[in-house]
């Protein structure tokens, strides 16, 4: 093994320096902004990333089938499940958190996480700002005769690009309350020094309200998934790079409230420490992983059957099923339900006894550092715990609280993801 992981960091960081690297700017941190001075802020940008991933995700399953002929497992709604282990016997329920709601603080700039850098499109190039999302595989911009909602953003003028080519294929992104429409064209797309030809971009004549300037400041999204779960039916941007020779199949991320950054075909050797901890990917549409354990404090306290993870740098939280997060809940001390306060799958831990949790992925367990873990107070000594739980998920997602403790490795050609020690 650690031979192997040995081979892979050279395999990986052989041409490191000259690698394409694109730094990733934020404009709002959702999870800063959160606990302001330690106290939670605004529980509602929470309750809209899961929104906005369910639907992500449930777009991404009938893109599954429409493109590969198959039936996602996911469509079922199947998750698998969990059995509490010796180390967490059956405990009492967990208590219920009583006390006033939380009135959410008025907002006018985006309370999204959003990573983003620059991209051109087009010949001459037009240059734009994109979110760059491993739990979809689309790239969309807004477009000149764009209606008003995309006002404030840089629009993408097709007529003035020699190489744009209207497909005439209408599409319909959604992304929870957010949509964007349009048609998809295919045009050359720079990015960080490498060259993408006859990409394939949506040119939007519509943005819902979630993706106005006011709320979204990027002008538009480039998916890093796999090609099947393209809703376009098409190679993502990443795709693309590698099948033209541009790139190495993986891309390093960075998440962090400074340095973060996006290095396509290889890794950052400057940013980690250590060798990679990879793990084999059970799925190739998105980054799907087998969820073998929860831990609490580097014990196990539920063991996995049948559950998958995604790792999603497009969603913030770390979203399970109820049962799942429940037990994980159960194991911590002082542990309280507030779904009466904040809504459906929200507990609090006691904020003077903030745990380390965990999840066993590969038979390596991944923690999320306490000060990560902990949203801010909602009441007294209760802190708002960063893991929740939805009914309308398939998956278990790995968002921004797990990323944010790890260098990460999206590696395509070997089918893996891996985790590295920040420095």
């Amino acid at each position: 093994m650690v031979a192997t992981n040995f081979l892979s960091v050279l395999y990986l960081v052989a041409y490191a320096s000259a690698l394409p690297k694109i730094p990733l700017s934020k404009r709002k941190d959702i999870l800063a902004e959160s606990k302001r001075n330690g106290v939670l802020q605004n529980i509602e940008a929470f309750k809209m990333q899961i929104a906005k991933t369910k639907s992500k995700i449930a777009a991404g399953l009938v893109a599954v089938e429409k493109n590969t002929g198959r039936v996602h497992p996911a469509v079922s709604g199947f998750r698998g499940t969990f059995t509490p282990t010796d180390n967490n016997p059956a405990p009492e329920k967990i208590t219920s958190l009583t006390g006033r709601a939380i009135v959410p603080e008025p907002l006018t700039d985006s309370e999204e996480d959003l990573w983003f850098g620059t991209i051109t499109v087009g010949s001459p190039p037009q240059t734009f700002t994109v979110d760059f999302d491993t739990g979809s595989s689309d790239t969309f911009l807004p477009a000149v005769g764009c209606d008003s909602t995309c006002d404030g953003h840089t629009l993408f003028n097709t007529a003035k690009s020699s190489t744009a080519v209207n497909t005439t294929d209408p599409f319909f992104l959604q992304f929870g309350a957010g949509n964007a429409t349009g048609f998809v064209f295919s045009d050359t797309v720079k990015v960080a020094g490498v060259t993408a030809t006859g990409q394939a971009v949506g040119a939007s004549n519509h943005y819902s309200v979630e993706f106005e300037a006011a709320n979204f400041p990027p002008d538009g999204l480039v998916g890093m998934a796999f090609p099947a779960l393209s809703v376009f039916g098409a190679n993502p941007l990443f795709t693309t790079l590698v099948n033209q020779g541009q790139v190495p199949s993986a891309f390093g991320v960075k998440l962090a409230d400074s340095g973060s950054e996006l290095r396509l075909g290889g890794v950052n050797t400057a940013l980690f420490t250590g060798a990679f901890r990879n793990v084999s990917l059970i799925e190739e549409d998105f980054y799907a992983l087998n969820l073998q354990a929860l831990d609490v404090s580097s014990r196990t306290v539920a063991t996995a059957n049948g559950v998958t993870a995604i790792v999603d740098t497009g969603t913030t939280l770390l979203i399970g099923d109820p049962q799942g997060v429940e037990i994980l809940y159960s194991a911590i001390p002082g542990a309280k339900d507030a779904s009466a306060i904040l809504g459906p799958g929200f507990f609090t831990v006691p904020c003077n006894r903030i745990p380390t949790v965990g999840v066993t992925l590969g038979n390596q367990i991944f923690n999320v550092a306490p000060a990560i873990f902990n949203l801010g107070v909602l009441q007294g000594n209760d802190c708002v715990g960063g893991v929740v739980s939805s009914d309308g998920i398939p998956f278990w997602v790995l968002g921004d609280i797990f990323l944010r403790n790890f260098y990460t490795v999206f590696d395509q050609g070997k089918a893996r993801v891996g985790f590295a020690t920040l420095r």
